[in-house]
């Protein structure tokens, strides 16, 4: 991966995303969200590289591709891992992780290796309320986001720049994407209002990019997307269906790629909150169909 400057001490290790990357002396450096192990070898060169060993890991969420090799640098390096409380309640143990993967078999949780490396001890949890941390000696400023997941944050370096993690998608990255993962639509909508109306020097996106002075168009193009997204899903309810068959009618409308049991499930995830967000906020009416849950277009129980 190539070791570009952003600004200052605040560095980014470019390859399929961007991990983070703060200098705290000649020897040593903070990673931020290091991402999955297809991207450790590459952190790895350019670390060796650069003469620099990781002595802390701050993930801005516990998604795999984020933080799943958080645990490796932990125990080859000696690194100290750093996660917002929410994030670090669900990498606690497999119960805690199944409990958030509400749609993955307890089986599921305890074989696929991808699942096993998200669990991992937490030396340092930023708890609620904390906007500011020091950890391994550097003073680390947290903006509170959540959304995407649980307890998403962005790290603030002393550079004033800002590792903003899945926040925002850059331009390229929102042309194809059908339907952004997020687990609390309302939260994810302020997130990306409250991120433009920040006054950072810099912007790092770990898919993919970096922006230098305001971010408030990026992010209101962001919010525009997502409205849309939901329009589109809302638009597929023209009679009462079951929760599987709106999953089944967006995977089709949108044509996104199955082809597998497990990517099944995670696509499920991927749309079940903006089921929940349409029925929130009334665009969809809640009812029961032969004792499964299900959705209707607004006004069906009260007009049919």
């Amino acid at each position: 991966m190539k070791r570009t400057n952003v600004k200052g001490n605040t560095w980014i290790l470019e390859g399929p995303q961007l991990v983070g990357l703060y200098q705290i002396d000649e020897k040593t450096c903070l990673l931020f969200d290091p991402g999955s192990t297809k991207l450790r070898p590459g952190i790895e060169a350019a670390l060796q590289e650069a003469g620099l060993t990781p002595v802390g890991v701050v993930c801005t969420h516990m998604h795999y591709d984020h933080h799943e090799t958080s645990k490796y640098f932990r125990e080859t390096y000696g690194a100290r891992v750093c996660l917002p409380q929410l994030e670090a309640d669900i990498v606690r143990c497999e119960q805690s992780l199944k409990n958030h993967l509400f749609n993955f078999t307890m089986g599921m949780v305890r074989t696929i290796p991808r699942l096993q490396n998200l669990i991992c001890p937490v030396d340092r949890v930023i708890a609620f309320g904390e906007t500011a941390i020091d950890f391994c000696g550097v003073p680390l400023g947290i903006l509170r986001t959540p959304g995407h997941a649980p307890d998403h944050i962005c790290i603030v370096t002393p550079d004033n720049v800002c590792f903003a993690g899945d926040v925002l998608m850059t331009e390229d990255v929102l042309e194809g994407a059908m339907v952004p993962f997020v687990f609390d639509m309302a939260d994810d909508l302020a997130s990306k209002a409250l991120l433009g109306q920040q006054n950072y020097d810099a912007y790092i996106f770990c898919h993919k990019g970096v922006r230098y002075g305001s971010v408030q168009a990026l992010a209101q193009r962001n919010i525009d997307h997502i409205q849309n997204q939901l329009a589109a899903c809302a638009a597929l309810v023209t009679e009462p269906m079951v929760y599987g068959q709106f999953y089944a009618a967006v995977v089709t409308a949108m044509d996104l790629p199955v082809g597998h049991p497990i990517r099944a499930l995670h696509l499920e995830r991927y749309i079940r909150p903006y089921l929940e967000y349409l029925i929130d906020r009334g665009d969809l009416d809640l009812l029961d169909l032969d004792g499964a849950p299900a959705v209707a277009p607004k006004g069906w129980n009260h007009g049919n």
